[in-house]
């Protein structure tokens, strides 16, 4: 019967996969439909992710809560050392001293003769530094310097999420001022209907047009009322204020996330992880030894079950007079005494702190590594001692600080570049044909492009082997692969313009300082002229040696 029954089921499983033939017959409307022409064995489904019904899990549709992410993270970043490391660790990679601008107009579209702006371009950049430098010019609040500036904004944008940039006119300069407000004072005003032109809205503290271009901040201010700052000037359309972000945003939202968000609870935990260790450790410290019960008979305090504690004894000093002795103030731990037989005091043996939180630590902080587009060793300074791994862990920095300096660059330094040159063109200090014309005309952006281009680059990290790196940008510039400018930029962070021209100036004062003994040796020879040498170094020696003694 089991037999029979095996069979029908092969022979079942054969006629389904193999049907027999019928007769043609004529294709009708229904043998179109896809569901009509479906088998038993069809199976309709929808591709949503899953493996297997349920294997993605719930699915969130997230709605951001900006107030809470900030409080989270400005709380994070003040009492957890994580958090601050790593925003300190890129700021201080990203921006160090401050991006600077290196100003390349270009010749073709403006229409000159080639090379004939070189001179411009330095003196422009000259009298940019001049005005980042100076915080009463460049600074709203006379304090900090255009570099200090840049890294208060990228500090307040990583842990804030955003931060409002407002350019106000210096009344003494005439020159754009530079004014930071921080991402929670950018708020919806309780009373906003009716404030808002036809069409437009606010949200999160952000007033934007029915083409959803950001037109106006609503800043809250000391009393509690709401400020309406424009992004750019009714009449001027001048550039006033702007939000700047720390991290990407997706279309349509108008508000930046903090850089620790999605890591908030990972950096609490692994925090929390490092002083309940920390306890443990100190713990094991003070217990030094306990009292073990090695026989089965009565202890030394059979009420309170445990031997007796002297915390205070009387002890006399040599005048005479008694004193209280707190014994557990002078000794750590506790002093133990009349132990009954049996009893014995036992060294506590430690087992350690938590042995398995050094990779704990490691593993989280390379996850966190990793979601800021950071190399582990560079967040954890933890460089190993082979060349070609540091060297791509700092090459791949490299990539990002590279990619960070032209966003930042652009967001924030641009415009207040921008603002500047308009401002130095408009009182006469900077002479560029066309440039506000072509401001005023749409229609002559690029010429107005080509005055104002400039690329931002910050500090260099230093090469882990200077020969090599030196040699590759020489053949690199022998095959006509990048310039000096360039690679002067990359290796040591200066410009090569300035570098040719202090040379320049050294070596005069080189030739200089050789053109005596040059002559020395062709009147007397060379013999003499090394002696003279050799005398001369040592009536040296011993000047100094006499101005020590008289000293």
């Amino acid at each position: 019967m089991v037999r029979d029954l095996a069979q029908k089921a092969i022979d079942s499983l054969y006629y389904r996969f193999h049907p027999p033939e019928e007769p043609a017959k004529a294709i009708t409307p229904d043998d179109m439909n896809p569901f009509a022409m479906a088998t038993p064995l069809s199976v309709l489904s929808d591709f949503n992710g899953d493996k297997f019904p349920g294997g993605f899990g719930p699915t969130q549709l997230f709605t951001m809560d900006y107030w809470t992410l900030r409080a989270r993270s400005s709380q994070l970043f003040e009492e957890n050392l994580y958090a601050r490391g790593l925003v300190r660790r890129l700021i201080t990679n990203e921006i160090n001293t401050g991006l600077a601008p290196e100003a390349s107009p270009n010749e073709e579209i403006i229409g000159v003769a080639e090379d004939s702006l070189a001179d411009w371009t330095e003196m422009v950049e000259n009298r940019f530094a001049i005005w980042a430098k100076n915080p009463a010019v460049c600074d709203w609040s006379h304090q900090d310097t255009f570099g200090a500036k840049q890294r208060a904004a990228r500090l307040e944008a990583l842990v804030a999420g955003d931060v409002l940039c407002v350019l106000r006119v210096n009344p003494k300069t005439k020159l754009p001022a530079v004014q930071l407000i921080r991402g929670e004072k950018v708020r919806s005003p309780f009373d906003s209907a009716g404030r808002v032109r036809k069409g437009n809205k606010i949200t999160e503290g952000v007033e934007t047009d029915p083409n959803g271009r950001q037109v106006a901040y609503w800043v809250t201010q000391e009393d509690g009322s709401s400020k309406r700052l424009p992004a750019f000037g009714e009449k001027s359309k001048r550039r006033i204020a702007w939000l700047v972000y720390g991290t990407e945003h997706r279309i349509g939202e108008v508000r930046g996330t903090p850089l620790l968000s999605l890591v908030l609870q990972s950096l609490k935990e692994i925090d929390r992880y490092r002083d309940s260790t920390q306890r443990k450790a100190v713990i094991n410290s003070i217990l030094a030894m306990f009292i073990e019960k090695g026989e089965g008979k009565m202890g030394t305090l059979p009420v309170q079950g445990g031997a007796v504690r002297n915390s205070k004894v009387e002890v006399t000093d040599s005048d005479g007079t008694s004193r209280d002795f707190t014994m557990s103030s002078q000794i750590p731990g506790l002093v133990m005494q009349e132990l009954q037989t049996g009893e014995k005091p036992v060294a506590f043996r430690s087992q350690g702190t938590e042995e398995s939180f050094g990779v704990f630590e490691s593993a989280v902080m390379q996850a966190v590594a990793w979601a800021n587009e950071m190399p582990p060793e560079i967040l954890t300074l933890a460089f190993s001692n082979n060349y070609s791994a540091s060297q791509a862990a700092i090459n791949e920095f490299k990539i990002y600080l590279n990619k960070i300096w032209g966003e930042f660059g652009d967001a924030f330094c641009a415009p207040i570049y921008v603002e500047w040159m308009l401002s130095e063109t408009l009182l006469g200090n900077i002479n560029a044909p066309g440039l506000l014309e072509a401001w005023r005309d749409p229609a002559q952006y690029a010429t107005f492009g080509a005055w104002v281009w400039a690329d931002w680059y910050g500090s260099i990290k230093p090469s882990t082997d200077m020969l090599k790196q030196v040699k590759g940008s020489e053949k690199a510039i022998a095959n006509g692969l990048t310039t000096r400018g360039r690679e002067s930029r990359g290796l040591t962070g200066s410009k090569f313009t300035n570098n040719v021209k202090k040379l320049k100036r050294e070596n005069a004062l080189l030739a200089d300082a050789a053109r005596p003994m040059m002559e020395l040796e062709a009147e007397f020879g060379p013999a003499i002229a090394a002696r003279a040498i050799v005398a001369l170094e040592d009536a040296t020696a011993d000047l100094l040696e006499r101005t020590e003694d008289g000293m």
